[in-house]
């Protein structure tokens, strides 16, 4: 498990030149290529400059109007993950089997003392909400540093294998009371079309006998 963290900032680091072009023209950019489609939180919500993250590099910004909860959106294209690794003993893990790795690791990056509350949504939620081979969602106080502004996180994942991982992090100061809003936008990013499971476990390994 050593190198999930490097492995982290590596891939988040790399992918996708967030600074290359601009933030609207990035994000839309992405969401063509990995099948993606995105809904705008609305008229009580205003889009904000992307600025500089290291933890989670995101690509579209969004805050209510009346401060109590932003949204950033990041997607991360499978087929442009560059992974650096070095592990004389263990193969390379491949870019469709990273998603549950990744979502910890950033999850407890983003988490006050690494503390998390998490769960995985069962495969035929993920497919209904997201159209994703896999989902999970994760609260949690946040880490120093994160937010000037927020002090309270929700992480959602989503995967489709061959295509991308893509994260919606909630930032506010009371989860509680933002459950409604959240609720309505949770699903605001998706795939547009389910056609990848993830990749299943060999039956035969653990069976009893």
């Amino acid at each position: 498990m050593r190198y999930i963290l490097p492995l982290l900032i590596t891939l988040f680091l790399l992918l996708p030149g967030a600074q290359a072009q601009p933030n609207s023209e990035l994000f839309q950019g992405l969401l063509k290529e990995v099948d993606l489609e995105f809904r705008e939180p609305g008229r009580d919500f205003e889009r904000l400059p992307v600025e500089p993250d290291f933890v989670m590099p995101y690509e579209a910004r969004y805050r209510s109007r009346d401060g109590e909860l932003e949204i950033r959106y990041a997607i991360r294209p499978l087929g442009r993950i560059e992974i650096d690794y070095e592990d004389p003993h263990n193969a390379a893990p491949a870019p469709n089997d990273l998603f549950n790795m990744l979502f910890r690791a950033l999850s407890e990056t983003l988490a006050r003392n690494h503390d998390v509350l998490s769960r995985e949504y069962e495969a035929d939620k993920a497919r209904q909400e997201y159209r994703a081979g896999w989902a999970a969602v994760g609260v949690f106080d946040l880490a120093e540093g994160i937010s000037e502004d927020y002090d309270q996180g929700m992480l959602i994942a989503i995967h489709q294998n061959d295509k991308a991982d893509a994260y919606l992090l909630f930032l506010t100061r009371d989860l509680g009371a933002q459950k409604p809003r959240i609720r309505k936008l949770r699903d605001s990013l998706r795939f547009r079309h389910f056609e990848n499971p993830i990749n299943e476990p060999d039956l035969q390994e653990g069976v009893a006998q």
